[in-house]
């Protein structure tokens, strides 16, 4: 790791066994560097993102239907400061829920920012990382104030993951950044722009989504497999 063992946390692991739609044990060796995970609709992506953001078994979560054991299990195991995955979920777990949260009151993105002078230099930097992402569609010159409110919804998503990483960067943290679908509100000129930028990111990277939304050129570590009322986890090493 870059950072010091107090800035720094990575997800290694997780296993789940009986837990929700998986059925028996399945585990997932997590790249400290980027993995990607593919499964269709209600295949268990968001129950992997909840599992990781809760560091356990998510409230509500029930034993498989088709388990002879009532008991679930889920271990989360990690390098680094464990405590940053809850202190900074808004920064490491860049779902859809977060986005809408972001468009609703981007100011709440700032809870852990309280000195101004930060702020000032998250806005910079957001801007800066923001532009990197229009790259491809330079016509957008309007957006240069960042004005949200009159932003498409894919723009919205990229000014949400500029403000993320540019926190990230003036707070010196490295963390994981966990994309649920992060492309999927994204036109072609957008995605290319957060997929250049991500891949110039050192940090570790987790991607869940459909097949359709990653490159034919990207290797795909992980696919979620529905069949007979279950979803398994098939490793593609």
């Amino acid at each position: 790791m870059s950072k010091t063992q107090t800035n720094s946390v990575r997800f290694e692991k997780i296993l789940l066994r009986d837990y929700g739609i998986f059925s028996g044990p399945n585990e997932l060796s997590l790249d400290r560097n980027r993995t990607l995970i593919v499964g269709a609709a209600a295949t268990g992506k968001t129950t992997i993102v909840n599992a990781l953001a809760g560091l356990g078994p998510a409230r509500g979560i029930r034993a498989h239907v088709n388990s002879a054991n009532p008991d679930i299990s889920v271990e989360v195991v990690t390098r680094g400061n464990r405590d940053l995955i809850k202190k900074h979920g808004n920064l490491i777990f860049l779902g859809c829920r977060s986005a809408d949260a972001f468009m609703r009151d981007p100011e709440i993105i700032f809870a852990d920012i309280l000195d101004r002078q930060n702020r000032e230099a998250v806005r910079a930097e957001a801007r800066t990382i923001f532009q990197r992402m229009l790259i491809l569609t330079p016509w957008k010159n309007e957006h240069k104030d960042m004005n949200h409110s009159i932003m498409s919804a894919g723009e919205r998503v990229c000014l949400f993951y500029a403000f993320a990483f540019a926190i990230r960067k003036v707070l010196d943290l490295d963390l994981p950044a966990v994309f649920d679908s992060p492309y999927g509100l994204l036109d072609s000129g957008l995605r290319q722009g957060v997929r250049a930028f991500l891949k110039e990111q050192s940090c570790q990277q987790i991607l869940l989504g459909i097949e359709s939304e990653f490159e034919e050129d990207e290797s795909l570590h992980y696919i979620l497999e529905y069949t007979g009322g279950c979803s398994r986890i098939r490793d593609t090493h």
